[in-house]
Formats: C-alpha cells, structure tokens, sequence
C-alpha cells in the first residue's frame, strides 16, 4: 500500500490507528528537491457521513490552524481529499504519552515527571482557553506527545469523535474515560472540563491506571461517582497535590479550578527545586528508549483509503482545503511557490548565467537558436544556387527544359565576376524560396504555454514525460497530445489540443468522478 499519493502528500507508512483516524507519516515533495516531512491524520471514513462531525470540523478549521504556542503541534492543513478528510500537522520525531506507559511495562513517570507533563500541558490550554477561546475536549494520553529532548506538545485541538448523544440529540466529542459528566450530557463546555481531563491524566500517569476508563458508559458512570483514587496512593511524594487533583477530579464543575493555569500553580509549587531540565532529560531518555524498540505494529491493516457506504459526488470527493497555515503557500508547489527558484538569494555580483534545461531553454536563447538557423539555411541556399547556375548555364542559355525556378544569381553578386563575364538572367522574386528571402533576422513564433492540472496525476506530452502535476510546459505552435496517469487507481486519460503562436491554456484532469475527465481552458 506504500508509498501512496494522496492529494500533494506523499504517504510513507501508518504510525498509528484509532477510532477516530489513521496517522500516517507522509512527505510533501516541491520543486528543487524540496522535501517535508509531515503527519497526515485520516479521519475514519464513517464520519464523513456524520453531518455533525463535518460541520464541527469545517467551522473550527480556521481557529485550529491559528494555533501558535510552543506545546501545541502546529496543524498546516485541514481539507478533504477523495472523500476522506484529514490534517496535515507538524512530524514529532517522539512518543505519544500512550506509547510511554505501554512501553512503560509496569513502571509509571515519577511524581517529577507526571508534574512536569503536567504543567507543560497546561500551559498549552491555557492558551488556547484565553487565546482562543477553544476548549480541546480530548485530553487523552495518545494526544499527548513528548519527543527526544523532552518537550511536551498536545495535538488534535478541537478535533475529537463522536462517541454517544445525548438526550438533545447533539453529538458528544470525545474519549469516554477522560470526559467529565457535563460533556458527557452534551452540555455547554468550559476550561474546567479540560481541567478534569488533565486531573485524570496525571493520575493515569503517576498509577500507571485511567481511574475512570471503562468498557461501557455505565461502568465509567459507576467508577466517576465511586470513591477517586488518590495521588498518595500511587506515591507518599503527592500528598502535596492531593487537594487540587481531588478537586480537579470533582464531578461538580464549579467545584474544580476554572482555569487550566490554576491547576500548573500548584504542580509548579510542587516542582520547586528540581531541576526541570533534569526532569526533560529523563523523559528523553525515556522516548528515545520506546522508539529504539517499537511495539509490534496494529494487526489491522485495511485498506488505507475506504470509502463511506454511500459514496459522495464528484465534487465532494475532489480537493478542499478548509483552513490552512501561511507556510502551506510556501511548501506548495502549485503556482506561485517560492519553491520555483532558489532557496537563498545570491548577491547580484554573484549571480550565474541562468541556468536552462535542453528542453526548455530560455526565450532569448530560443531566438539566438532560430536566427542561426535561418541564417544557416539561407547561406547553404545561396551556394546551391551558385553551384546550380554554374552547372546549368549551357541549358538556361537555350536548353528547352532549363527550370524557370532556378536560375543562376547576377554576376555582380558573385565575387571576381563582372556584368559580361556569365551573361545569365537576374532572379525574379519568384525564382527564389521564401526561406531566402526571410533570412535576415527572422522572429520565430512566439511558443504557446500549457498549464498542466490534476491532484495525484502524472503527465506525458507528445510521448514526453513531464512529471507529476501541477506542470508548465512551453510548446511550439500546432497539435499535441497530452496523457494524465493516476497511479492511485491505474487509470489514464488522453486528449489533443491545437495550440496558437503566444497562446496560453490550462488542462485539468479529474479522476475522482466514475470516468476521467480533462477539461481545457484557454
């Protein structure tokens, strides 16, 4: 199944799987070698169905991309591409806090490192609680990623899946185990409910146990209105954090701290005196150790693209992009990136000629190219028609099948000759070829510029390969014919257009429809 072209990303190998998406470690590849390395989340094809889910996901594209803080996982990208939408997010070179504790294999973080985790999570709610106004609603240990040096970083804001619905009939976001009572009921969330959340990592964390988790919604209720575990319990060193945590964990959301940031005081108190950079190290260590000897991957290895029971139109299956970063301009090599030219810029002094390909050269080259050409034929034109009226002089004197076309230039023209010396008559402007006459600085034609589409596609013109679109060719004036491949499925798509002299046109190709189409635009 790998590698695999999706849209303008190159799927390399799946990371991970949920229920809600598929994380898949993807490149997106531009012009002049330019290579990034990305992570594209797959959202399970079931929710595309879920109008709920897509309008939810559709309005809050624009806030998640406009997230910018050190321990948030910046997302470049939300869209739709053949029906599956996705996110393109920044690569963590680490470990999700899930894969720490399976890696873990019984032994828990440190009340150091759990506080430290701690803290570092939510300075990142903060943010967006204040910033943003955004309440993540998914505060889970697999949306938690720590990579070798330490750094904490929280993913997936404000993208979660629905889980249950309550008696209003809205849907419910996020991860049962983890979510207080009020979103549970569908009620109207505030920075508490993250509060909650992180309460109940910590203590996942320090115990090496989800105190609330459970396999149905009834055993969660039951456990959530049970005595709660205690951070003393897991170690004697949290009996400071005792209080906050258990207030944290209160079923009650006036009862807990109201801000994110009430709860990092505390943990902060709690760290006093330890060296934090101590405490990153370890968890780097920690990574370091699970990436170095990775779990068995998933079992499951489905199709990588499924698409939902009822398939959508053309038209929803194409290309949409909902909200993307600044940088996105950059990395695109659609038009108008600046990935078309060089990375760095030289001074003038030290600019090389530009550099053209055989194929391609420059304009001004094209033209020097063209007028040698003419002024090479016109001089080869010349001297055969002073051979040939050397040759043919006797017949053209009084031969009856002396050709009118050819006949010999004037004497005056011929270098050592005079007027008398070869009594031949003088060319009319009929007896020589065009081509002669034009030779003096002739202007080819300007070339016709083609502007080749189509997510996925590779193109070939006039049995020329010229890569994966988007392409910009320069041809000469005339017919051609252009084929699209899209390797995702093994179709082909050929058309023939005629181009004019200085004309410009754009080909799109669709392969998402039931049969491929180009469409021209002039």
């Amino acid at each position: 199944m790998y590698p695999q072209v999706f849209g303008k990303y190159v799927l390399e190998r799946e990371l991970a799987r949920g229920g809600m998406a598929r994380v898949v470690l993807a490149t997106l590849r531009g012009a002049g070698g330019f290579e990034k390395k990305l992570v594209v989340k797959q959202i399970r094809d079931e929710l595309a169905s879920d109008e709920e889910f897509v309008r939810r996901f559709v309005e809050e594209a624009k806030t998640t991309v406009a997230l910018a803080h050190p321990n948030i996982v910046p997302v470049y990208e939300l869209g739709v591409e053949l029906g599956t939408y996705f996110l393109a997010m920044e690569y963590v070179a680490g470990a999700s806090l899930a894969e720490l504790l399976r890696a873990c294999e019984g032994r828990r973080l440190s009340p150091e490192e759990g506080a430290y985790v701690g803290v570092e999570v939510c300075r990142a709610l903060d943010y967006a609680h204040r910033r943003m106004n955004v309440v993540h609603r998914d505060v889970t240990p697999r949306n938690v990623m720590v990579d070798e040096e330490g750094q904490v970083k929280v993913i997936d804001f404000g993208i979660s899946a629905p889980v249950a619905t309550a008696p209003s009939g809205h849907g419910v976001f996020g991860s049962p185990g983890h979510m207080p009572p009020e979103q549970i009921g569908g009620k109207e969330l505030a920075p508490s409910a993250d509060v909650f959340a992180v309460a109940a990592l910590l203590m996942e964390l320090w115990s090496g146990n989800a105190p609330f988790r459970r396999r149905t919604l009834d055993a969660i209720d039951e456990a959530m209105r049970g005595p709660h575990p205690k951070p003393s319990d897991a170690d004697i060193r949290l009996l400071p954090l005792e209080d906050v945590i258990s207030s944290a964990m209160s079923l009650n959301p006036n009862e807990r701290p109201q801000q994110a940031d009430e709860l990092a005081r505390a943990l902060r108190k709690f760290l006093s005196g330890v060296d934090l950079g101590d405490v990153a190290r370890q968890l780097g260590e920690r990574v370091r150790t699970t990436r170095a000897h990775p779990l068995a991957p998933p079992s499951d290895h489905g199709p990588l693209l499924q698409r939902p029971p009822s398939r959508p139109t053309a038209t929803q299956v194409g290309t949409k992009t909902f909200a993307a970063r600044d940088e996105v301009q950059a990395w695109d090599p659609k038009g108008g990136s600046p990935l078309a030219g060089p990375s760095t810029r030289r001074l003038p002094s030290a600019q090389p000629p530009p550099q053209t390909s055989d194929r391609h050269p420059a304009p001004a080259v094209r033209r020097l190219v063209w007028r040698s050409a003419f002024a090479a034929a016109a001089i080869a034109l010349v001297a055969f028609l002073v051979g040939r009226g050397a040759a043919t002089s006797p017949v053209t004197r009084g031969g009856p099948s002396a050709p009118a076309s050819i006949s010999a230039p004037t004497p005056a023209s011929i270098p050592g000759k005079t007027p008398t010396d070869t009594p031949t008559k003088a060319p009319t402007p009929s007896s020589i070829p065009t081509l002669a006459s034009s030779a003096p600085n002739p202007d080819p034609p300007d070339p016709a510029r083609l502007v080749l589409l189509g997510d996925g596609t590779y193109v070939t013109v006039d049995g020329v390969s010229r890569g994966r679109a988007p392409a910009r060719v320069a041809l000469e004036p005339g017919a051609h014919a252009v084929v699209f491949a899209f390797p995702a499925t093994g179709e082909s798509k050929r058309a023939s257009l005629t181009l004019r002299a200085g004309e410009r046109a754009t080909m799109r190709a669709d392969f998402t429809g039931a049969k491929p189409t180009i469409r021209v635009e002039r």
